[in-house]
């Protein structure tokens, strides 16, 4: 798929775009790019600079990290059509925490640090709207980490209690 063959309805699969008006859309076209990645591509490595963020028009990718004492990746997310990732990437410009690999033939939307800056500086409603969206977003991920922690915490108090 390329960018002129992309309509507003296209964009309405990403959860985060799905309550932006046909006209919005239309205009968020004009700061975006298209990639079309194929089936075991790699988007990026964990520790590559990262400026970047993604959403998922078609297609599936696995993020996962390298364990430092062993040689099997730990699977971190599967990521579909509708989400979106790189977000911290986008707003900080950080090095990747994650690899990416596509395991299903995608077309991503890229949405870059430029295009951000353009958007806010000529489209500051709609550019309200997404850094909306991408904030809940990361507020969402940054309790589901929050959760995992204080589990894997308790559990740990367990187990060492019983040691």
């Amino acid at each position: 798929m390329d960018k002129k063959s992309l309509k507003p309805g296209h964009l309405r699969r990403i959860k985060s775009l799905a309550l932006l008006e046909d006209g919005q859309l239309a205009a968020f076209l004009n700061y975006i790019e298209v990639l079309n990645l194929s089936q075991s591509a790699i988007l990026f490595y964990e520790g590559q600079p990262g400026d970047s963020m993604f959403l998922i028009l078609e297609g599936q990718l696995r993020v996962f990290i390298q364990k430092r004492n062993n040689d099997q990746p730990l699977l971190l997310r599967m990521l579909e059509a509708g989400d979106a990732f790189g977000e911290i990437a986008l707003l900080t410009q950080a090095p990747r925490s994650a690899t990416v690999e596509v395991t299903q033939n995608c077309v991503l939307i890229k949405v870059s640090p430029d295009a951000l800056q353009r958007l806010v500086t000529e489209q500051p409603s709609l550019a309200a709207q997404f850094l909306f969206q991408v904030a809940k977003t990361l507020g969402r991920l940054l309790n589901d980490t929050t959760t995992k922690l204080r589990i894997h915490s308790e559990q740990t108090d367990v187990l060492s209690g019983c040691l």
